[in-house]
């Protein structure tokens, strides 16, 4: 499914949110995500249409269950792809967090996964490197 940078950052923020608390409302993804209330409220309708959130979302904005499988991908998603250009190209987090959103609202799935997977093999490589580096130290 295609997602602008705004619809992955309602529904990840939905999803970690769901994490922490049993019932979510609508202000508390407006203070998390910096809008305003009507913002989250347009997006929600958005979101029922696109069928990842319950239609009742003025009590507690629930995941459907679609809405939840494709959070727990995207999160895995975001997390690595937020670790390439944290840790790798060494952006600020503000600018690792946006970049990572456009990333992956503008790339292709398939590019999308590249990346994570070389994101994935250099950071094992520095843990690596860095498990020797130890080991040489606790030898001297």
């Amino acid at each position: 499914m295609n997602l602008c940078a705004g619809q992955y950052r309602y529904l990840l923020c939905i999803y970690r949110l769901r994490r922490e608390k049993d019932r979510i409302r609508c202000v508390d993804i407006a203070n998390d995500l910096g809008v305003t209330r009507p913002s989250v409220s347009k997006m929600m309708k958005c979101m029922v249409k696109m069928e990842l959130v319950e239609a009742d979302y003025c009590e507690s904005v629930r995941l459907t269950p679609y809405g939840r499988d494709l959070a727990e991908q995207l999160n895995i998603d975001y997390d690595m792809t937020y670790a390439f250009f944290r840790r790798i190209l060494r952006l600020s987090p503000s600018e690792a967090k946006e970049h990572a959103f456009l990333f992956l609202s503008d790339f292709p799935e398939s590019t999308v996964k590249k990346l994570n997977g070389i994101t994935s093999r250099s950071m094992e490589l520095a843990r690596k490197k860095r498990r020797s580096l130890d080991e040489s130290d606790n030898k001297a």
